[in-house]
């Protein structure tokens, strides 16, 4: 996480505007009056707190996750832009279960990244259902793509159910994402057949509530986990207890603390995880 203001530090314009102008990009607008009304449901006495977990946000804009892709694809072993130099069959496919999910959308940013738009690529790009059609082999390469790792609870989940037989004969496998979380990544590496590559690598201390995370003391996490069993009392410390302020241009993962992106009833976000 980004290290928030000192405690004590004003919530003025100039404030508004910082936090304005570093979620704009966001695919739901955060002016200086949606973050206004966000705020006005903790209570006054807590502003201070609630306002320093606005500022540890770590937002990831979309050219950041074409930065991401671009320098992860250029260290992949064996990969050249021209087919005669690549070691083997390459194939790129989204790593989702069904359409709609955010691998479809990782896909398409991480061909316009890496610049492989052009009609001569696109045998490279193949969905799920083309996998067998594409007979690879032991020398051959699948990169799969998504945008986050977090508990690793639904990569694990997708090759055990899905792609694990799809890919069995193939003879290297990645997982390449924009962000992961040690634990993640760790438990993908130990209980499936993937190599996940993670760009941005986040560690306990990116979980507030873990005693790892130094910026907030103890009575500031659990002023924050309380409002967070309000909006989300089966998950209030995100899926799979990640604790995460992790938020991207495109969504917020539900690893992220439910204040910031769970709707209830009761509860408006200030990043709409689903429209």
């Amino acid at each position: 996480m980004k290290k928030p203001l000192d405690r004590g530090a004003s919530i003025n314009l100039k404030r508004y505007r910082k936090w304005a102008k570093e979620f704009a990009s966001f695919r739901h607008q955060i002016t200086e009056d949606r973050i206004r009304t966000w705020l006005s449901e903790f209570e006054v006495e807590h502003l201070d707190t609630i306002a320093r977990v606005l500022d540890a946000v770590d937002f990831i804009t979309f050219e950041q996750i074409a930065g991401a892709f671009r320098h992860t694809l250029e260290g992949l072993e064996g990969w050249h832009r021209n087919e005669k130099k690549r070691q083997g069959k390459w194939r790129f496919v989204a790593y989702s279960s069904s359409a709609g999910e955010s691998g479809d959308q990782m896909i398409s940013r991480f061909r316009l990244a890496n610049n492989l738009k052009g009609k001569q690529y696109n045998e490279l790009f193949i969905n799920r259902s083309d996998i067998v059609r594409a007979e690879l082999s032991f020398e051959d390469t699948v990169v799969l793509v998504d945008d986050f790792v977090g508990s690793g609870d639904q990569a694990c989940h997708f090759w055990k159910e899905i792609y694990g037989e799809l890919l069995a004969e193939v003879g290297r496998v990645y997982l390449v994402v924009v962000a992961g979380t040690s634990r993640g990544v760790a438990r993908i590496n130990d209980e499936t057949e993937l190599e996940a590559i993670p760009h941005i690598g986040l560690t306990d201390a990116d979980n507030i509530f873990a005693p790892q995370c130094k910026p907030f003391n103890k009575k500031e996490k659990q002023l924050i986990l309380d409002y967070c069993k309000v909006v989300d009392g089966a998950n209030p410390q995100g899926h799979g207890e990640c604790g995460l302020l992790v938020v991207f241009s495109h969504t917020i993962p539900n690893n992220s603390i439910p204040i910031l992106g769970k709707r209830n009833p009761d509860w408006e976000p200030l990043f709409c995880r689903y429209d």
